[in-house]
């Protein structure tokens, strides 16, 4: 039984709802008329005595039962009369009882023939429980059904991937289905991944999280993915339905995410979903960042990944699209009706959708009624067309005059740290600066600078009591933040040590490596945060802030002096302390101890921690690669660190090596072990070697290949062959198209 309280539609998608249901209830064809023409007429069919049937329709929630009573009596009785039909039929989304059902006859009489020409909430519910079609071709209405969202909230989803889907649903009122969405996921279809680019503001987040929620509904597991692939890896699950969404997968770190081989991990996830027709992986990136990544990394064109890139431009919203984001936003928004007005006045809407700068973000941000609180309904217009003409300064007033220092502050830190800050970071952050007198800001305590940005201008997730964090509530604030704040070299320097995180120093090598930041200005913020620390108490232990700073500074610093003496310092501390949980880091930065002569071959301590990492450290793909630059430093013959060593390697690529081929698709469309290139797989596994820093024969080469299960890679070429893609065919066959003149948004936005 269907329990729809249809707030997911806006006025005039119930009236769609309306005919279709009517259609199908009645036995005739239902006409539909232009918004607000025809004196209130929003459908009609002919009787089989040929008389002309009129169907008014009322989505009146917002306003409730008492409202829509007093409209009947004062507007809808004198539109009947002058109409003077025979039968008359009243539709509205609101719960009527008998005695209200009573009282509109009488009011409507004589022209309601009966009381069941009067349809309420039930009566809809009850058509809709009798005509699945219907219910499936209003997509938002169906992706919304209590039935979807219990079968939703109750699946295996936990975490964060619970806390987003949650977000997903809350914004989906406002969503518009366009032809693009239709593109993006027949591509999703066929590939089964889809990489969604775009430009900042044009909508890729949220096309994306609409083919999370739809393929949700469908019964598939929800995984958000925040920092790695490695989090997709541990919940992957060979016979689960399961959609995966790495919202920004390159983010504004790409070239920390190709460093640390996040391009092969993503590329391999790819053709591994692309053989498994129970999973579907959705991603994002701005299109810029996609296009650097690629010039870094080639691998993005040989395994012909640009076949998964639907590109969502502005350009390919129609007009009409244009009036329905921008209608959807003022309609489930809680503008008052003052302002409202102001965009109705002389068809201001127009403009707005005619624009060259419309994107569905200013949108959002010219309709947020929570943005207005210093802005008269009379200054409201020339606040809309101030922030569509200058849409790369819309957060300047927000942070230069709705907020005070402290607050700009920690927005302009988050924004440098560059991804989602947990609440404990945030707080040492905001302590930080409170107690620094170089910011001459007033005091304001936490919880106060909190409640001030959540929701302006951070977003605060809350996984659980224990777990609450906090990103940017637009990543465009970061664009301002880096246009504007980033050439002040001591606000920034001053910043950054308040902050401490290595993500900040990742995030500015990206921007470096864009071209955004001068290499010489990251250099010296590189050395003045190593002088600071170096003059902090607990400054020579060893830390992942200073392992990050020291591991892009090796390829930038000559050291010498006072930096020098500091880093001597910290390699004491480094090799007292062991890798711990600091990576990659800090195994760069032992080999680049080595070649500064801060560390001799011979160093006792460091030769006994290198034994160590190779026979005790569980060591990980990325870490296998520096290790292994120590180890040719420093073994001798008889060898015994390297044979170990290589033994080790030998085991973790052997363990591995059907998957990684199946994922990097190097026996792709074989389908007879007898057809096999084996030659294929054997240089695939001496690239992987030529990674290490020291040399392997050819015997381990085979001795890898031969772990190659070859009847386990068939199998998957077999299974990827076929695609169940059925479930999609009711959906595929919607289609959304309007003829995009200025009559039909005129239409669209016509005032009942």
């Amino acid at each position: 039984m269907s329990d729809y309280d249809f707030s997911s539609l806006n006025d005039k998608e119930f009236e769609c709802l309306c005919a279709d249901l009517l259609t199908c209830e009645l036995g005739s064809r239902v006409e539909r008329f232009k918004a607000g023409r025809d004196g209130g007429v929003d459908g009609r069919f002919f009787s089989l005595e040929g008389c002309e049937v009129i169907i008014q329709c009322k989505h009146w929630l917002k306003s409730g039962l008492s409202a829509l009573i007093r409209s009947i009596e004062n507007t809808e009785v004198e539109k009947v009369r002058k109409l003077k039909p025979k039968r008359y039929i009243f539709v509205t989304s609101l719960e009527l009882s008998r005695a209200n059902k009573i009282k509109i006859k009488n009011l409507l009489s004589p022209y309601i023939l009966a009381e069941s020409d009067i349809f309420g909430n039930e009566d809809l519910n009850d058509i809709l429980s009798r005509n699945i079609e219907v219910e499936r071709k209003h997509y938002k209405l169906w992706i919304s059904s209590t039935n979807v969202l219990t079968t939703i909230l109750n699946s295996a989803i936990v975490g964060r991937s619970r806390y987003k889907l949650e977000e997903i649903i809350e914004e989906s009122n406002r969503y518009v289905v366009t032809q693009s969405h239709i593109q993006a996921m027949e591509k999703l279809e066929n590939l089964h991944s889809v990489i969604i680019t775009g430009s900042p503001g044009v909508g890729k987040t949220s096309l994306a999280d609409q083919l999370c929620q739809y393929y949700t509904a469908k019964g598939y597991e929800f995984c958000f993915i925040e920092n790695s692939l490695n989090e997709a890896e541990e919940i992957y699950r060979g016979e689960s339905h399961q959609v995966f969404y790495f919202d920004d997968f390159l983010g504004r770190n790409f070239l920390l995410a190709l460093d640390s081989h996040q391009d092969s991990h993503v590329i391999n996830f790819i053709k591994r979903i692309e053989r498994d027709k129970k999973k579907r992986f959705i991603l994002t990136s701005r299109s810029n960042i996609l296009n650097q990544g690629k010039r870094l990394s080639d691998l993005f064109d040989i395994k012909n990944v640009y076949r998964n890139e639907y590109e969502l431009s502005i350009s390919s919203l129609t007009e009409i699209d244009k009036a329905r984001i921008l209608y959807n936003h003022i309609w489930f928004g809680d503008l008052d009706e003052q302002y409202i007005n102001e965009i109705y006045e002389s068809r201001r809407y127009l403009q707005i959708i005619k624009h060259k700068n419309f994107n569905p973000r200013l949108i959002s941000f010219i309709t947020d009624s929570h943005r207005l609180s210093d802005i008269k309904p009379s200054e409201y217009w020339g606040y809309i067309d101030s922030t569509l003409s200058n849409p790369k300064d819309i957060w300047r007033n927000v942070l230069e005059a709705q907020v005070d220092d402290i607050c700009k502050h920690v927005v302009v830190a988050v924004s440098l740290h560059g991804k989602s800050i947990s609440e404990p970071r945030l707080r040492s952050l905001h302590s930080e600066i409170s107690s620094r007198k170089i910011f001459s800001t007033e005091s304001r305590d936490y919880e106060s600078v909190v409640k001030l940005l959540a929701g302006a201008l951070l977003n605060r997730s809350v996984l659980d009591k224990d777990h609450i964090s906090y990103d940017l509530f637009n990543p465009s604030i970061a664009d301002f933040v880096i246009s504007n704040y980033l050439g002040d070299f001591n606000y920034i320097d001053d910043l950054l040590f308040c902050l401490k995180t290595p993500e900040s120093i990742s995030n500015l090598n990206s921007l470096k490596v864009s071209g955004v930041v001068d290499e010489i200005y990251y250099g010296n913020i590189l050395e003045s945060q190593l002088i600071r620390l170096s003059k902090l108490n607990n400054g020579n232990e060893i830390d992942s802030y200073k392992l990050r700073i020291l591991y892009f500074g090796s390829s930038l610093l000559s050291p010498k002096g006072t930096v020098l003496e500091y880093i001597q310092s910290l390699v004491r501390s480094a090799l007292s302390s062991g890798p711990c949980s600091h990576g990659i880091d800090y195994f760069e930065f032992i080999n680049w101890s080595l070649s500064l002569g801060l560390i001799s071959s011979d160093d006792k301590a460091f030769v006994e921690q290198l034994k160590d990492w190779v026979h005790e450290y569980e060591k990980d793909m990325e870490e296998f690669i520096p290790i292994s630059k120590l180890v040719a430093v420093v073994d001798v013959p008889p060898s015994t660190l390297t044979e170990k060593f290589k033994e080790q390697y030998i085991e973790y690529l052997s363990d591995d090596i059907t998957r990684d081929v199946i994922e990097a698709g190097i026996l792709n469309g074989v389908y007879d072990a007898d057809t096999c290139d084996y030659s294929e797989i054997a240089d695939y596994v001496n690239d992987r070697f030529s990674e290490l820093g020291i040399t392997f024969e050819e015997a381990d080469v085979d001795l890898v290949s031969e772990c190659c299960d070859f009847d386990d890679v068939i199998q998957a070429n077999i299974n990827s062959s076929s695609h169940d893609d059925q479930q999609y065919e009711t959906f595929k066959e919607q289609r959304y198209s309007m003829e995009s003149t200025t009559d039909v948004i005129n239409d669209l936005f016509e005032r009942s």
